[in-house]
């Protein structure tokens, strides 16, 4: 009698932490994370600034300032498919359509990672518990990370490197066909309301395609 009741509750006991740990990883559907951020230039000139992450309900805003005054802003809308890019320049303002097929092709290359060698213990980062591994990509190459596992991205393609992702990166680098290394550590991750009106495109802002900002830039 004694080993039936040992037969039914280690397997309920089990399915409860299974459950457990199942809700313990979230969405972050609304709040902003804020990155520091070195760039090295091909020809070695680093530069710094701040790489903003605001999320609300499947709307993401990337807002990308560097010290000597670059900056890129792109506003995605998984709702509605949609992603723009922010650019100004010679006193003219537009937001450039992009197109989000384009953008989910190149993240093809970066799907079916695996992340290994996790750390045992968790460290503090940006008011979150963070582990450290290693993200093995299926060309065999590799980058090192600090991610949370309490929380995931919403949209399955927030970070280009991380497609899919279960866990939220707070610290990573990688380096660009064109020779420019970016590492990203995060000051902040904070659960928080976000003002809906800093997903849309600003007013003064002339909507216009790719193609024909490329006619425009020659």
């Amino acid at each position: 009698m004694l080993m039936k009741m040992y037969r039914i509750v280690i397997p309920a006991y089990c399915a409860l932490l299974s459950v457990g740990k199942a809700f313990a990883q979230k969405p972050f559907t609304e709040g902003t994370i804020v990155y520091h951020v070195e760039l090295t230039s091909a020809d070695n000139r680093l530069f710094k600034g701040t790489y903003i992450f605001s999320f609300k309900n499947g709307q993401i805003r990337k807002e990308l300032r560097l010290d000597n005054g670059y900056s890129d802003v792109t506003l995605i809308n998984a709702n509605r498919n949609t992603i723009y890019s922010l650019q100004e320049g010679d006193g003219r303002k537009f937001a450039i359509q992009l197109s989000m097929d384009d953008m989910l092709n190149k993240q093809r290359k970066f799907k079916g990672y695996v992340l290994a060698g996790e750390a045992k213990q968790p460290q503090a980062m940006a008011g979150q518990n963070v582990y450290k591994g290693t993200v093995v990509y299926s060309d065999s190459s590799m980058t090192e990370i600090l991610y949370s596992k309490d929380w995931r991205p919403e949209v399955p393609y927030t970070w280009n490197r991380f497609p899919d992702a279960q866990f939220v990166p707070l610290r990573f680098a990688y380096k660009e066909d064109n020779g420019i290394s970016m590492v990203f550590t995060a000051d902040k991750m904070e659960l928080s309301p976000v003002v809906t009106s800093i997903f849309n495109v600003p007013k003064d802002y002339k909507m216009i395609s790719y193609d024909e900002y490329k006619q425009l830039s020659k």
